[in-house]
């Protein structure tokens, strides 16, 4: 039985906590204690071992000299750490670090956030024994003096189509995720296609109300997942992207998906329309063809999961 210390500080989203039950169903074997800043994680950590962390995360690089001693030498008696939060602290045991946001690192100008954690990123690539990644794109753009594991994996799995109609998307006020872009591209979608238009709406800053959209929040992953199967086409906008899980619970929910043709969906399938990046006319052509493309009954398509039998 190994000995793992799981460091989930600074982990909030939706995806990061599918990627905590991904590793928490591997590793039911093994020995755990578990450090978190987050309330909303209690429900999925109360039955390890676990400390909360209540120091403010702008100082969790060094976390080390905030950690009371009988903690940090708690901590130094187990096997390795991982760090699920993008960076961690130093221990006198081994250390991983997963990359859960590429965006510090192909964008550190993008912002002031994004500048900082460029510099936080690399100091705790250089205290790290490895740093575990889910993509190959993003391991491509970690520095090449640095080790890396990709823990992503992608078998092809049979799935039925979905004879549902209508497109889905999920919006998020964030640069990277191409709001404007997206905004405008749902209102032509809106005036050439009939079919129903469905928004998850993740963005608490700026609401997407329309009159052609039914609008959805708060939703659990499997009330999304549900709501998924109520359609045909899944339209993704993103300009970075570490994974993009949405786009494969679409094509396993047998959903033909609109992606751009950029690097994080680097696939080919008979489910998957590229079209160019920020071109509308071309996502235009991308959705048409995806809609009038029957295709079988039955289709194989990429399926992405995280193998922590690596660690």
């Amino acid at each position: 039985m190994k000995k793992i210390v799981i460091n989930l500080c600074g982990v909030k989203s939706k995806g990061g906590i599918t990627v905590i039950n991904n590793y928490l169903s591997q590793n039911k074997s093994n020995e755990l204690y578990v450090l978190y800043d987050n309330s909303d994680l209690e429900q999925y950590v109360e039955n390890f071992d676990n400390k909360y962390i209540y120091t403010k995360r702008i100082y969790h690089p060094f976390l080390n000299f905030f950690l009371d001693k009988q903690t940090i030498k708690k901590i130094n008696s187990f096997d390795y750490i991982i760090h699920f939060g993008n960076f961690g602290f130093k221990t006198n045991i081994k250390s991983y670090t997963l990359i859960q946001n590429i965006l510090p690192l192909v964008k550190p100008f993008e912002s002031l956030r994004s500048f900082v954690l460029n510099f936080v990123y690399k100091y705790s690539f250089r205290i790290s024994n490895e740093i575990i990644v889910q993509q190959k794109h993003v391991a491509d753009v970690i520095p090449n003096q640095y080790k890396t594991k990709i823990i992503g994996e992608i078998e092809i799995k049979k799935v039925k189509q979905n004879e549902n109609m209508g497109f889905i998307t999920i919006y998020e006020e964030i640069k990277n995720k191409n709001p404007k872009f997206q905004k405008e591209l749902l209102r032509e979608i809106a005036s050439k296609f009939d079919e129903k238009i469905t928004v998850i709406n993740l963005s608490t800053n700026n609401e997407i109300y329309d009159k052609n959209f039914i609008v959805l929040e708060n939703l659990d992953r499997n009330e999304f997942i549900q709501v998924l199967k109520s359609h045909s086409t899944y339209i993704h906008t993103s300009e970075v992207e570490t994974v993009g899980l949405p786009i494969y619970e679409a094509l396993e929910s047998g959903l033909k998906v609109v992606v751009p043709n950029l690097d994080y969906i680097n696939i080919e399938n008979e489910n998957i329309f590229k079209y160019e990046f920020g071109n509308y006319s071309s996502a235009i052509n991308a959705i048409d063809e995806s809609i009038n493309n029957l295709g079988k009954s039955y289709c194989d398509v990429p399926i992405y999961y995280e193998n922590w039998k690596l660690f």
